[in-house]
């Protein structure tokens, strides 16, 4: 395996939003040992370019659920339009109660909401309308995205740049936005916080959730594919 496209949210952080640090280290040294090791995030890639670029990861980020990607302080190539969401937006806040922007860091590509409204409600509202957008729950926002762009969309267009193929990367998290990179890469983990929907599509499934889960993921990679223990590399 030659690359991994690893969540942010639920994955590296901990139940109080606190970056998991040994986590971290883990993917550092994943890194190091020759596995590119991508943040892909339905944060914004600004954020996770600033914590790739300070932890040793790749400088290659996913950011607004595959509606952006950045590869330098200056450069975020935006794969999707805000139009289409910020119309799906105006249209459920009318027609639903209780749907609430989330204060969040600028987002180019997709609309962010609070989690207070039912969303399958939302869901059914936008097809009756055929508004071409998905409206999908991180389990810590929910999202309105342009149809058909997710996270495998950015990642994808990464690998192409790359030269790497999907079945060579490894894809861990923990939300129904991370299962289209489930299903695009040769290898996918679950972190245990993952529902059963995100579990049934992984190809492993830790023992642990959050931060320590992906701690226990990244050993599982090092053991499987590079034959390594990562804490014997410590010094």
């Amino acid at each position: 395996m030659k690359c991994i496209a690893l969540d942010f949210d639920g994955t590296l952080t901990e139940k109080d939003n606190k970056i998991n640090l040994e986590a971290i280290w883990s993917a550092s040294m994943i890194e190091r040992m020759g596995i590119q090791v991508i943040l892909v995030s339905g944060r914004s890639s600004q954020e996770m370019f600033f914590l790739a670029k300070h932890t040793g990861l790749s400088p290659y980020v996913v950011g607004e659920n595959g509606g952006t990607i950045q590869t330098s302080p200056s450069t975020i190539k935006l794969l999707a339009s805000k139009e289409k969401p910020s119309m799906a937006f105006e249209y459920l806040s009318k027609n639903l109660d209780n749907v609430e922007i989330l204060d969040t860091f600028p987002r180019h590509t997709e609309i962010v909401m609070k989690r207070t409204f039912d969303i399958e409600a939302g869901k059914k509202l936008l097809e009756e309308k055929n508004m071409d957008v998905d409206l999908v729950d991180s389990k810590y926002s929910f999202h309105i995205t342009e149809k058909n762009v997710n996270k495998s969309t950015g990642f994808k267009k990464i690998i192409d740049e790359l030269g790497l193929k999907a079945n060579e990367c490894i894809a861990i998290g923990d939300s129904e936005t991370d299962m289209p990179l489930f299903e695009m890469c040769g290898y996918s983990i679950a972190v245990q916080n993952a529902s059963e929907t995100v579990k049934k599509t992984a190809t492993h499934v830790t023992k642990f959730s959050r931060g320590k889960g992906t701690v226990e993921a990244l050993q599982h990679v090092a053991d499987k594919f590079l034959k390594i223990n990562l804490d014997d590399r410590q010094h």
